[in-house]
């Protein structure tokens, strides 16, 4: 009953993964996980932080009212598509190769309420 057994330690390693390999089902390895398109306001906060755009949950709740944003209902809930949001997020910022030209506009317009 008290049997000894000598292995190596890649031995020893091989029996750990088959036994591993044993208990867990194969699909879960093979199949990644799928994240839905639709969010919540609150997975919808959390996509778009995680994406580098930080946003209050007032705010948010602030452009929906001004349908600033896209978003849908489902029933009485706020829903959110991702690839919809990431789209609005792009069109909102400006790339540093306009910059030269914002800085001129603001210029233009400084000078002109000057001389009003």
């Amino acid at each position: 009953m008290n049997e000894i057994i000598l292995t190596t330690p890649e031995q020893l390693d091989e029996i750990v993964q088959k036994a591993i390999k044993k208990a867990l089902p194969d699909n879960q390895e093979t199949k990644p996980q799928k994240i839905p398109d639709t969010c919540s306001v609150e997975d919808a906060l959390l996509f778009l932080l995680e994406n580098g755009y930080k946003i209050s949950k007032s705010k948010l709740y602030k452009m929906t009212a001004n349908k600033l944003l896209p978003f849908r209902y489902f029933g009485r809930r706020i829903i959110f598509s991702r690839n919809e949001l990431l789209k609005w997020v792009e069109k909102q910022t400006i790339p540093s190769s306009n910059s030269d030209e914002m800085l001129l506009c603001i210029a233009k317009s400084a000078r002109n309420k000057f001389r009003k």
